[in-house]
């Protein structure tokens, strides 16, 4: 299988439909809000830019979305609380500032006071598939190598 990259907002929606459809299956009654959030995740997901895409017109591309989600979310359900802090402290910055954190940054924000403990935290994370990071020796040595997958 090759891997895709998709775009981190069709993602999130593809995530939150599979929470909204997961909290709906759980509650038989008083299901009106969540029908419709279902409602409304079903047409972000189903009029995103990313399907008039030459890798999106595939027929195979949808189901990879909702694979790829899936895993996402089984390796998330595997990060220790440190490395689930870090994540967070990522997921802000990037939305805040458009780019990853230094490992320095990441330590401040989380409480390590190592870089090589951050590096070592980053190193599970990209093991467990919830971020890519770039090769050593390939960005500017700070850490910024770091990609979310979500």
């Amino acid at each position: 299988m090759v891997h895709r990259m998709f775009p981190l907002d069709l993602v999130q929606a593809q995530r939150d439909w599979n929470r909204t459809y997961a909290a709906l299956e759980r509650r038989p009654f008083r299901t009106v809000a969540l029908r419709r959030q279902l409602q409304r995740l079903s047409v972000r997901l189903a009029s995103h830019p990313y399907w008039e895409t030459a890798a999106g017109r595939s027929p195979a591309a949808r189901v990879e979305l909702r694979r790829h989600v899936r895993d996402l979310q089984e390796a998330e359900g595997r990060l220790t609380d440190q490395q689930e802090r870090i994540l967070a402290c990522i997921r802000e910055w990037v939305a805040d500032r458009g780019e990853a954190p230094s490992m320095r940054e990441i330590g401040r924000r989380v409480g390590l006071s190592s870089t090589a403990s951050v590096a070592y935290q980053l190193d599970r994370m990209e093991q467990l598939g919830v971020i890519d990071r770039d090769p050593p020796g390939q960005g500017r040595g700070t850490g910024r190598g770091i990609a979310l997958r979500w």
